[in-house]
């Protein structure tokens, strides 16, 4: 063999070791690094005296490419460039956390200082791109925002809810824990719910898709809290009741085409659920059981003091309906309403009985 046919042969064989190195090379893994500053200079070159090809923000994944003295070599966006060492950290891959707070801010920065961007409910799946200094970076509307990392947990035990189930006839889904908030839906009697948290006698649920709130006193564990034969009674209490809306007030009427107050439960019960009442509103109040305001239930008759300063005697009676509502027939409205537990109302409430 030739000396130039020993050349060519080593040739190709070194070419053949090459060409399977770079094989390996385009299959390694490709290594991350992660942005750790705000509005970072991505450069075309390894010095501040270099022109800036764009900026990069904290939480950036950077495909890391090497080194060149304090700079780093990147690849972001389909652009190869540098950025400042100091501002380039290491890059965990995104990893799902679950939310263990009640109510967990989601902030535009990691810090009490920036402002509030929304918020996640406790047991909330978050995937975290990022974590800096007991904040976490996480995906969040279709963008970034950041939460507090010691309200995060690995693990999804926390996440559980509690099933309920509602006992009035119609609940009120409202934006939040209060009746000042408004209406977003309702639920009928039987619906089960899971609920996220209970605070302050109103519960957090699952609803539609997002979340709302409803009051916590007709939630049961159970999903036959009363009794049938009581609750088709007071179903047909309340909905007798509320074919007689807009009935007119006539003091000292007991139906059919007209009312007072105390004559309108008198009719109400006696033909719904065939209970005669005391025909005034005075002896309606010592009639049945005594319920304490917090534990009021559909079908409730509930006493007022509406004239004057409230000193107990009581003056007007309604049926409670729940979600701090009532059927009466009113004087000063003139006919058969429904009414909010107002201000008013709550001054002058007297007390309540269960009949049924």
């Amino acid at each position: 063999m030739s000396i130039n046919k020993k050349y060519v042969l080593a040739g190709v064989v070194a070419s053949s070791i090459m060409l399977h190195t770079g094989i390996s090379t385009v299959f390694a893994d490709t290594e991350y690094r992660v942005i750790t500053g705000d509005s970072v200079n991505f450069r075309s070159g390894a010095g501040t005296n270099y022109s800036s090809i764009g900026k990069l923000n904290k939480g950036d994944k950077i495909e890391y490419l090497g080194e060149s003295g304090s700079w780093v070599k990147a690849r972001y966006s389909g652009k190869t460039g540098y950025v400042y060492g100091s501002y380039v950290g290491e890059y965990t891959s995104t990893n799902t956390k679950y939310v263990t707070a009640t109510t967990l801010n989601v902030r535009s920065g990691a810090g009490t200082n920036y402002s509030i961007i929304g918020s996640l409910s406790k047991g909330t799946k978050v995937e975290v791109i990022s974590t800096t200094n007991g904040w976490s970076k996480i995906k969040y509307n279709g963008s970034t925002g950041y939460v507090s990392s010691k309200y995060l947990s690995s693990s999804s035990t926390t996440s559980s809810t509690t099933i309920k189930y509602v006992t009035a006839t119609t609940l009120n889904v409202r934006s939040g824990a209060g009746t000042n908030y408004s209406i977003i839906g309702s639920l009928s009697k039987g619906t089960k719910v899971e609920v996220i948290s209970t605070t302050n006698g109103w519960s957090k649920i699952k609803y539609n898709g997002s979340t709302g709130y409803v009051s916590s006193q007709y939630l049961s564990s159970s999903a036959s809290d009363n009794s049938t034969s009581t609750s088709t009674s007071v179903s047909k209490v309340i909905s007798y009741a509320k074919k007689l809306l807009g009935k007119p007030y006539v003091w000292g009427a007991e139906g059919p085409s007209s009312f007072d107050c105390s004559g309108f439960t008198y009719y109400v019960f006696k033909n719904a659920a065939n209970i005669n009442l005391p025909r005034v509103s005075k002896d309606q109040s010592n009639y049945g059981t005594y319920v304490k305001k917090s534990d009021l239930r559909e079908g409730d008759l509930i006493f007022f003091d509406t004239s004057g300063e409230n000193d107990g005697n009581v003056s007007h009676v309604g049926i409670y309906l729940g979600n701090n509502q009532f059927i009466h027939c009113s004087s000063s409205k003139g006919q058969v309403v429904i009414s909010e537990m107002s201000s008013y109302y709550t001054k002058a409430y007297v007390n309540a009985r269960r009949v049924l």
